[in-house]
């Protein structure tokens, strides 16, 4: 099973793709919600995420930045 983290500073959002997708039949599970790239990064310090799904533009570290400090912190 591929663990997921969803990134998003819309808390609408996060229900949604949390609800509209059946997550179990694509063998995914969501580990973890983020409101903002910071709160994700904490996450992503503890946890070993498969995926990320990421908003681009959110307050505190945009999309862009999170994927790269999540790179490092994969790759180290």
């Amino acid at each position: 099973m591929y663990k997921v983290l969803i990134v998003d500073d819309e808390p609408l959002i996060l229900e949604g793709l949390h609800a509209l997708i059946n997550w179990w039949e694509y063998d995914l599970e969501i580990i973890g919600q983020a409101l903002n790239g910071l709160e994700a990064l904490d996450l992503l310090q503890n946890n070993l995420i498969d995926i990320l799904i990421t908003d681009i533009k959110m307050p505190e570290m945009n999309g862009l930045e999170l994927i790269r400090q999540a790179k490092k912190i994969t790759l180290s």
